[in-house]
């Protein structure tokens, strides 16, 4: 039987189509049990500082009547202070471009954030200078990894959100993205977070 009466075959387009699944589903398992991730990471540790203020206008023009004027305004912010570690696992050099976090909120919502630049990074410890103490060296975008290099830093997140929404949260997803490659995703364990002690909550 010749090639041509083969390929002619009622059954043929089947079995080739089966073989070209398998041969595409052992593809795929060899590249993702073998051949490692580009890029791994690891959440050293999370601190947040919930903010709430409540800032009074006071009635119009001193008067005693109530409205909307004298009702309080409710500022609330959630500060996340996140150490990270990230490792490139390839031959060739690596870029870190950009970082946001995401926090997934109990009613499926979710508030999303970029990371503070560097600018922003210092910024935030002369607003809050009670934080100090948690400070450390801040993890940079535009960043080059060498092949096999590591890189540990603070990533800071500015959530407006308030206490409560945090503490019912499905979860928080810490993303860095990277040139020329998908993006890393860091899963925030809830184990690891923990709130800012009273002698360092910001007021």
């Amino acid at each position: 039987m010749d090639k041509e009466k083969i390929t002619s075959k009622a059954w043929f387009p089947a079995v080739a189509a089966t073989v070209a699944l398998v041969v595409l589903a052992v593809g795929a398992y060899v590249w993702i049990k073998l051949i490692p991730p580009v890029h791994t990471g690891q959440v050293l540790s999370v601190y947040v500082d919930p903010i709430h203020r409540e800032l009074s206008t006071g009635p119009p023009n001193g008067s005693k009547t109530d409205g909307l004027q004298g009702q309080p305004e409710i500022y609330d912010q959630l500060i996340v202070l996140a150490n990270v570690r990230v490792k490139n696992q390839t031959n060739i050099p690596i870029f870190l471009h950009d970082m946001w976090g995401v926090v997934h909120l109990q009613n499926d919502e979710e508030e999303r954030t970029l990371a503070a630049s560097t600018r922003d990074y210092d910024k935030v410890f002369i607003a809050y200078p009670d934080l100090k103490p948690l400070r450390k060296d801040p993890l940079q975008r535009d960043l080059t990894l060498a092949p096999g290099q590591q890189v540990e830093g603070m990533v800071i997140y500015n959530f407006p959100i308030s206490k409560e929404q945090w503490n019912l949260r499905q979860d928080m997803e810490m993303h860095f993205s990277f040139l020329h490659q998908n993006s890393l995703v860091l899963k925030v364990p809830p184990n690891l977070v923990q709130t800012v002690p009273p002698n360092n909550a910001s007021k």
